[in-house]
């Protein structure tokens, strides 16, 4: 499939070297049970897969690309790891039809480097949130935000990312920046000092 001159709608996503994007791409009731994909123009001007699927409600993934088609929302999310400056480019969100041209969202991914200050100056302002026993909190001043997990366990052992989160109608990715490995040891397994 090659997308057509025509597409339903574009926007623009910012992604930072080395994080990731998480991109929606809405479609109609009527094509909840077409085929998903993401496509990449390249510079011969042909265009190729990165991800393609017919699951609905599960995850499908090839190489640092994952596709969830989200059958109740109508919507399905695209995943880019690890990304790099050579990401950068035009894609294309695709619902596959057999007989009519293809409905697609035209997407513009922009690539920045340099994303360890960046998450910081995404966060600006003053602020204190809480969800539950998680807490994000910056002072003004501060070139730091603090996140606070109350009542720790081992269980919240794993990878938490710093990232931001953009949503307009019909136009929503998350941009994750900063990723910061927690593990934590419960008391009893410490080694013991003599």
């Amino acid at each position: 499939s090659h997308p057509p001159l025509l597409h339903d709608s574009s926007f623009t996503v910012t992604g930072y070297s080395g994080g990731t994007v998480i991109i929606y791409c809405h479609y109609s009731t009527e094509e909840r049970s077409n085929e998903k994909y993401l496509c990449v123009r390249q510079y011969s001007l042909s265009y190729e897969d990165q991800i393609r699927t017919v699951l609905n409600n599960t995850w499908k993934h090839s190489g640092r690309f994952s596709l969830y088609d989200n059958t109740r929302g109508n919507y399905f999310k695209v995943m880019i790891r690890q990304l790099t400056r050579q990401d950068e480019g035009t894609y294309w969100c695709g619902v596959d039809q057999p007989i009519i041209p293809d409905s697609y969202t035209k997407v513009e991914l922009d690539v920045k480097k340099d994303s360890e200050s960046d998450c910081e100056y995404q966060i600006s302002g003053t602020y204190n949130e809480q969800l539950g026993r998680y807490s994000l909190s910056k002072r003004r001043r501060e070139r730091f935000s603090t996140v606070t997990i109350s009542d720790l366990t081992e269980d919240d052992t794993g990878t938490y990312w710093c990232g931001v989160e953009t949503s307009r109608t019909e136009q929503r990715y998350i941009t994750l920046i900063t990723q910061v490995k927690l593990d934590v040891i419960s008391e009893y397994k410490l080694p013991l000092s003599l």
